[in-house]
């Protein structure tokens, strides 16, 4: 659906203003904004904030961040891999790009074999 450009304009400076979604949501159909762009509008932000949000790990997790070869530099770093400090359970956050898996079988072989030779 094609947004109405004031309304999208609207929408991100009430974000902008440190406004949640609902709150944005409200203003925009007490302005009169028809309730079908609204809804779609809000529906695809929340959409993309999800999608963006880095994943919530512990103290107990060791993220590791991959530099990948097509990668743009200018990106905000984000964590590829979790690593759980007790378990040894590692978690990939970026699967489908190779040099994820690549990594996280060198993790598994290092975590393994540390294993092995703890307990002798």
């Amino acid at each position: 659906m094609d947004f109405d450009s004031e309304l999208v304009h609207r929408a991100q400076m009430l974000l902008t203003l440190d406004h949640s979604l609902s709150q944005v949501k409200e203003i925009l159909l007490r302005e009169g904004y028809p309730d079908k762009q609204v809804q779609e509008l809000i529906d695809a932000t929340e959409d993309v904030l999800n999608y963006f949000v880095p994943p919530v790990y512990d103290d107990n997790k060791i993220a590791i961040d991959i530099r990948h070869a097509n990668k743009d530099p200018n990106l905000e770093a984000s964590p590829d891999i979790l690593v759980d400090r007790i378990s040894g359970k590692v978690e990939l956050l970026t699967p489908q790009l190779q040099e994820t898996w690549r990594v996280a079988n060198e993790i598994r072989k290092t975590l393994k074999y540390q294993h092995q030779y703890r307990y002798y």
